[in-house]
């Protein structure tokens, strides 16, 4: 059974390598227990088919049970397997992740056996350079990858340890071509630089052809016969009886609302008159404090019904006739307002019908 030990943080030159060459193994919460059983099922899978020299297939296992529940011994083994499988940039670095967080939970004795292998590995890392040109910095947008992982500008120009093989590097940046290159790195002591120049900026779509109003592409319209009567004027783009009829039912459906409204607060006035009446047993008048409140919320709630109903009925009657009457009449001149005075309310309708 192996045993587990939280991840601590790592070098900064370990970081770097790390993002180049595999990618980070993060650190995350405490596993659950089911999320446990499985990192111990991927790490024993991993372990058979290790002893099979199926190392290739037990990599990904050894990735996959670290993330769930990282551990010391996770991470000495993944080590060994990408040793196996010739990734020897990868390998070096997990051992060295392996040394510092043994050294840090107090395991000398694995930390140095970690230590020690990472220093095996050291003399035959391949290594890759990228360069770029000072120009690419200023230009928004900048980017630049290897191996599909994006390089921080932090490490252009240092030669940092990659995994052999071919390493495809792109780099690119809105509104500029992309630039990209394949540099293949053998297994001993490999090193190459790449230097990204200045990115070409990209050449706009051609533009659309233009084509001839129609009556270019004929040639010129046939005059009309002499005494025939002018053909009328083409219509207008849209049509004004389509903007009276939505006009028309904005009006309408306001006018719906101020009913509505108005009913609220007419059921309101009857219900504080209602209440007044209680107080008040004299008729008219009222001696009863709490009976000429309730009077006087029943007069406001009444006019403010009034108000409401009639601007309501205005807007219906108005909305109507803005779509049943001015708009098949395609009015060209239409003015269309509320009218509140101190004895009434309404819509005026006023313009000019064709």
């Amino acid at each position: 059974m192996r045993r587990h030990q939280r991840s601590i943080a790592h070098p900064a030159c370990l970081g770097l390598c790390a993002a180049l060459i595999s990618g980070a193994l993060p650190a995350r919460a405490e596993p659950s227990a089911s999320e446990k059983a499985t990192a111990e099922a991927l790490f024993d899978a991993a372990l058979d088919l290790m002893k099979q020299g199926r190392s290739a297939e037990a990599c990904p296992r050894l990735e996959q049970s670290h993330r769930i529940d990282p551990g010391i011994g996770t991470l000495l083994y993944l080590a060994e397997c990408y040793e196996n499988t010739g990734r020897t940039a990868s390998a070096w670095a997990t051992f060295r992740q392996a040394a510092s967080e043994s050294r840090a939970a107090g395991q000398a004795e694995r930390s140095r056996k970690a230590q020690a292998r990472a220093a095996r590995l050291e003399p035959s890392l391949s290594k890759l350079s990228i360069s770029v040109a000072p120009e690419n910095l200023t230009l928004q947008g900048f980017s630049v990858r290897s191996s599909g992982k994006p390089v921080e500008q932090a490490v252009f120009g240092i030669a940092i340890p990659v995994d052999p093989g071919d390493i495809a590097i792109e780099a690119s940046a809105p509104g500029h071509e992309t630039w990209t290159t394949t540099v293949k790195l053998g297994s001993d002591k490999a090193t190459a630089n790449v230097d990204v120049p200045l990115l070409k900026r990209a050449e706009g779509p051609p533009p659309a052809p233009v084509e001839p109003p129609a009556s270019e592409a004929g040639g010129p319209a046939p005059a009309p016969a002499r005494g025939a009567p002018a053909p009328p004027p083409a219509p207008a783009a849209g049509s004004s009886g389509d903007t009276m009829r939505l006009l028309g039912l904005v009006v309408g459906g306001a006018g719906v609302v101020g009913l509505g409204v108005g009913t609220f607060f007419g059921a309101k006035a009857i219900s504080k008159n209602g209440d007044a009446e209680g107080y008040c047993k004299g008729g008219s008048t009222c001696e009863d404090p709490r009976g000429v409140t309730l009077t006087e919320e029943a007069s406001s709630a009444a006019t403010a019904s009034n108000i409401a109903f009639g601007l309501g009925a205005a807007a219906v009657a108005g909305g109507a006739v803005l779509y049943f009457i001015v708009a098949p009449s395609q009015s060209s001149r239409v003015q269309v307002g509320p009218i509140v005075g101190a004895r009434n309310v309404g819509l005026r309708v006023g313009g000019t019908f064709e």
